[in-house]
């Protein structure tokens, strides 16, 4: 009978952790200039502590992607977080430069149909402030059940021409959003703390003949190889001089752009970016070792 215990307490365990909600926000910061700024939340709670990641300038020139902590208190409706370092960022400013939030707020439930608002205030890596605003987000589940309505709406009105309804598509823009392009010229700083990281490559979606050269600093990675299905992987040193991968498309392959899926992970992070580059256009990923 304590063995059979055993197993069902193993069980219901297992259960709790396999079931943990990712809980998903997306909306804007407003600065104190008056200026907006595309963000987005993502976090997972346990008994009440949450620690995920935000994206700052979604799909834009200085997106920034951040680990954040903090706490939910579900009796009184109050969340708080902090941002607390960067994963990467197509910004050129520096890590020391950065504003960090400090958010305070009302959250009614997760994953609720209500808000998440509030003020936040900004801070440097030094404790030092700089500016300050407000958030205003609502959960993405709830946005993309309203984008799926609406597309259906538009999908069925006769009074939009086919051309119109397949260029206008809220659920793909928002898939869109959530997908982390590497175009031309960009430059990402990518942060570590490990010693080294693991590089892999995949073709996204159906193989089409997309060819890519990748160097790290003067070292060739790939030189003019076709990417296909079948992963690819290359372990990249980290010291305290930055390395510089420099990916360049010498096929964009017979569908569209090239499109090729770059992975970098280590023991704390996962980043995902899809290149989007026309044949002789590139981009770089500086990894930093903190």
């Amino acid at each position: 009978m304590r063995f059979l215990k055993l197993i069902l307490a193993i069980v219901l365990v297992s259960s709790t952790v396999s079931a943990q909600t990712t809980h998903e926000y997306l909306g804007v910061i407003t600065l104190s200039d008056s200026s907006f700024i595309s963000y987005k939340l993502s976090f997972e709670e346990t008994n009440g502590f949450i620690k995920g990641y935000s994206i700052t300038d979604l799909s834009g020139p200085h997106e920034t992607k951040s680990m954040i902590t903090g706490t939910y208190d579900k009796d009184e409706k109050q969340l708080k977080f902090r941002e607390s370092g960067i994963v990467y960022t197509k910004s050129p400013i520096t890590q020391t430069d950065f504003c960090y939030i400090h958010f305070e707020g009302r959250l009614a439930k997760l994953n609720d149909r209500r808000k998440l608002a509030g003020t936040f205030v900004g801070k440097y890596d030094d404790g030092g402030s700089c500016i300050d605003g407000e958030i205003d987000m609502k959960s993405l589940v709830k946005i993309e059940k309203r984008a799926a309505r609406l597309d259906k709406a538009v999908d069925k009105s006769i009074l939009v021409s086919k051309e119109k309804k397949d260029a206008v598509n809220l659920l793909r823009t928002l898939d869109t959003l959530n997908t982390n392009f590497l175009r031309a010229d960009e430059v990402v700083q990518v942060f570590s703390k490990d010693d080294s990281v693991t590089l892999t490559l995949t073709d996204v979606g159906q193989e089409d003949g997309d060819r890519i050269s990748i160097y790290a600093d003067d070292k060739v990675l790939v030189q003019n190889a076709a990417i296909g299905n079948k992963p690819q992987s290359f372990t990249i040193t980290l010291s305290s001089k930055p390395v510089t991968l420099k990916v360049e498309a010498t096929s964009a392959g017979s569908i569209g752009a090239n499109t090729v899926q770059l992975t970098l992970s280590d023991s704390l992070n996962v980043i995902e970016a899809i290149t989007n580059l026309e044949k002789g256009e590139s981009a770089s990923m500086v990894l930093i070792k903190q």
